[in-house]
């Protein structure tokens, strides 16, 4: 669960919910069209909203690992269930989390499942992927959202992407722009 929800940026409830019919192997895509109500006893919601229903392309190592875990349930149709059969809960995940981390030598007070959504979004910003992409990407009806909740990492890339417009900008001489406007006007 952790390493999906790593790759993909889907919530804790989405991935929860995930059942093997919503893992399409051939189009490497995940399916989230429903949530995990872990608080009313467990059972099948509705994603947060309409904008959440959403196809995520996944890559082959998570895949691998899937197809992994599926032959390993062949009778379960949940992708993700603990040794008693049922749903792991938040506060499971994020001890597993936090051990995990531990295990790594990586010491985030304050770390839980949830982060690992913001890892998503800040590892796609830092490959440089549009936050339009990114924010179909996590489900959010308008991009408004995303800018507004990763707006801290946002501010970062945008020191960097300055630099790359200016020396972009800086490419083109005043003669260089005379150049082009002559030409285009012959």
């Amino acid at each position: 669960m952790i390493l999906t929800a790593l790759l993909t940026g889907a919530r804790l409830g989405e991935i929860q919910a995930l059942t093997w019919k919503d893992i399409n192997f051939n189009f490497k895509t995940i399916s989230i069209s429903k949530s995990w109500n872990y608080m009313q006893g467990g059972g099948f919601q509705d994603t947060k909203n309409e904008g959440s229903k959403r196809i995520i392309s996944v890559n082959n190592n998570l895949l691998d690992d899937l197809k992994i875990l599926k032959d390993h349930r062949k009778d379960k149709s949940m992708v993700f269930m603990n040794q008693f059969n049922t749903i792991p809960s938040s506060s499971a995940l994020n001890k597993k989390l936090r051990q995990s981390l531990k295990d790594l030598g990586i010491n985030r007070s304050g770390f839980h499942f949830h982060s690992l959504r913001h890892t998503h979004v800040a590892y796609l910003l830092a490959c440089g992927i549009d936050i339009y992409i990114i924010s179909k990407r996590l489900g959010h009806t308008n991009i408004s959202t995303t800018t507004r909740t990763y707006s801290y990492l946002i501010d970062e890339y945008k020191a960097k992407n300055d630099e790359q417009i200016r020396n972009e900008l800086d490419k083109l001489s005043p003669q260089e722009k005379v150049n082009q406007v002559s030409k285009g006007n012959r």
